[in-house]
């Protein structure tokens, strides 16, 4: 079993089992933690070891190694309220600890960022990260992008401006944000520039042309409906 890294998960989530299942199949070590002892034959039906654990005692986090051998702490409640409270506590007892959070509302993206997250997992800023990858361990890498794709059925996906397409001859700025498909327009793959990926977060005002390539996330649906809507 590989072990350079001691990894706990709290929350026993659907996001948390996908995660769990990625460390397996890795053979890293870690535990996971929960304190509602009702999810424990859940957690035997999939096949993992769940501890029950009150996260809010300090020194029972510190039991379990954090500020000596813990390089990885998952806060993966599906409450915000929990998931800040435990950043908090992790960061008290050991600041250089990389604390990975996921969060359900965008009110809690700040709160968690403040409290010390190091990453913060939501569903559009996770699949951004596939390009930008602001995390560098591979291993947690690998954990997200199995998380991200099929969560939410987030998805990220390339659409081609056709000839005969609405947004042929639009402006970047015309159509984002791209407002009532609760899409993410990442950039744009430009067809005269021999592809050059330009970000939306540039500012730049492009003028789009048949055969450039958006590329959003969003849900599949979302995805679907606005190619409906535009492309044909």
């Amino acid at each position: 079993m590989k072990s350079q890294h001691t990894i706990l998960l709290f929350g026993f989530t659907r996001s948390s089992i996908e995660i769990a299942k990625e460390l397996t199949s890795k053979e890293y070590t870690f535990t996971m933690i929960d304190n509602d002892p009702n999810l424990v034959p859940k957690a035997k039906i999939e096949g993992l070891n769940l501890k029950m654990l009150d996260y809010t005692d300090d020194d029972l986090l510190q039991d379990e190694g954090i500020g000596e051998n813990v390089s990885f702490v998952f806060a993966l409640f599906d409450d915000d309220a929990k998931n800040v409270f435990l950043t908090l506590s992790v960061k008290s007892l050991d600041p250089n600890v990389n604390i990975i959070a996921i969060t359900h509302t965008k009110d809690a993206i700040h709160k968690l960022e403040i409290a010390g997250a190091n990453t913060i997992l939501d569903p559009y800023q996770i699949s951004g990260k596939k390009i930008y990858k602001l995390i560098t361990q591979p291993e947690v890498m690998s954990i997200i992008d199995a998380t991200v794709f099929g969560y939410h059925n987030i998805n990220i996906e390339q659409i081609t401006i056709t000839d005969r397409s609405q947004l042929n001859g639009c402006m970047i700025d015309e159509i984002y944000p791209i407002e009532h498909y609760n899409l993410l327009l990442v950039g744009i793959h430009d067809k005269e520039l021999k592809k050059q990926f330009i970000f939306t977060t540039e500012g730049h005002n492009h003028k789009l042309d048949a055969g450039d390539i958006l590329v959003v996330i969003g849900e599949s649906e979302e995805i679907t409906r606005y190619k409906k809507d535009f492309l044909l």
